[in-house]
């Protein structure tokens, strides 16, 4: 008993200690730049509107592709396609997407804040494996079959993606040099850049409503979503599955 308590406090301890970049920012006044409202309000909404637009192509295209299956047995082949994006962010390709946004005519404004990535290959690769598995059920159509048990799914990758934009650098960088339009990274590097402090507002970047509202819906998704999911290998010409519990068809 004693040796789990001094665990559990060394444990806690150490927790707070890396955690305490992260605490301190969360107690910056409300007044510096990384940590203001508007600087949160050009952070978030903007990533949230770019998961939607690339995780919601991604499972269009999941969908048809996992869940119609157009080729059959070989759809998957169709991912194919879209492979070499599979590790393709911002960089490579932003001096193209910064040329549009330029001959758009939306350098320094709200809009050009939205990620310019139009689907999620990683999200759309997730969402077809699920899509087919839904899809090999027999006794089920497509909307009540592969539609709504996915649909969880795909808010789940929004809302990863939404915080993984939120957290980006370069983008905003590109596309906007207004102070009154930095997101949080921004204005965190021109907090350290301005030599004005010797450490920005490490939090201000996950600020502690997102952070629960992210909690919040992990423990929503475990309890009620992902639970409930199983990978499984079947073998083509037995139809037993190894490695994991069987899959049993609907009643």
């Amino acid at each position: 008993m004693a040796i789990g308590v001094t665990a559990l406090i060394v444990v806690l301890a150490a927790g707070l200690l890396c955690a305490w970049p992260w605490i301190d920012g969360l107690l910056a006044l409300p007044d510096t730049p990384a940590a203001g409202l508007r600087t949160q309000l050009n952070t978030w909404p903007p990533a949230v509107a770019g998961a939607l637009v690339s995780v919601g192509v991604a499972y269009l295209a999941a969908l048809g592709i996992g869940g119609l299956r157009p080729l059959g047995r070989g759809s998957e082949w169709l991912l194919l396609l879209f492979a070499p994006w599979l590790f393709v962010g911002t960089g490579p390709l932003g001096v193209a997407n910064w040329q549009n946004i330029r001959s758009l005519g939306l350098i320094d404004t709200f809009v050009a804040l939205i990620p310019p990535v139009l689907v999620s290959v990683p999200a759309l690769l997730v969402l077809t494996l699920l899509c087919k598995g839904l899809a090999e059920r027999n006794g089920r159509d497509f909307f009540s079959g592969v539609f709504l048990p996915s649909l969880p799914m795909a808010g789940i990758l929004a809302g990863a993606v939404a915080l993984m934009n939120a957290q980006d650098l370069l983008w905003p960088l590109l596309v906007a040099q207004k102070p009154e339009l930095f997101t949080a990274p921004v204005a965190q590097l021109a907090q350290v850049s301005a030599y004005s402090t010797t450490a920005s507002d490490v939090g201000a970047a996950t600020p502690l409503v997102a952070v629960g509202v992210a909690l919040i819906a992990v423990v929503a998704a475990q309890v009620f979503y992902l639970d409930r999911l199983a990978i499984t290998t079947q073998a083509a010409t037995t139809g037993t599955t190894n490695g994991s519990r069987p899959r049993t068809p609907a009643a």
